[in-house]
C-alpha cells in the first residue's frame, strides 16, 4: 500500500484464505491524519510479478483492455472518511 503516490510502498499482511487466482483480502496499520487522500494497493504472485500502473497497462494493451484491468487499484479516502473507487 502507498498513500504517497507510489514513491514508498508498505507491505499488507495477508488474510486466509489465500486461495490461488483469487482476490485476497490484506490488512496494513495506517494512521489516517483527516485529510483527503488516495491510496493505491498492489500485489506481487508467487513469480514475483507486480501489478503495474494504468499507464504501463495502456501503453501494453491500449484503451480498450477494461474487461481485464489488473493495474493497481486506487482508493480516495475523502475528509468525511468516505472511501470510494479512484480509477481514472
Amino acid at each position: 500500500m502507498t498513500v504517497d503516490g507510489g514513491r514508498t510502498w508498505q507491505e499488507a499482511r495477508l488474510q486466509e484464505p489465500r486461495l490461488r487466482l483469487a482476490f485476497v483480502r490484506f490488512r496494513l496499520p495506517w494512521q489516517w491524519d483527516g485529510r483527503e487522500t488516495t491510496i493505491a494497493s498492489r500485489c506481487v504472485d508467487e513469480t514475483g510479478y507486480v501489478q503495474p500502473t494504468r499507464e504501463a497497462l495502456i501503453a501494453a494493451r491500449g484503451v480498450n483492455s477494461g474487461f481485464h484491468y489488473n493495474g493497481i487499484k486506487l482508493w480516495k479516502v475523502a475528509a468525511s472518511g468516505k472511501v470510494t473507487n479512484a480509477e481514472a
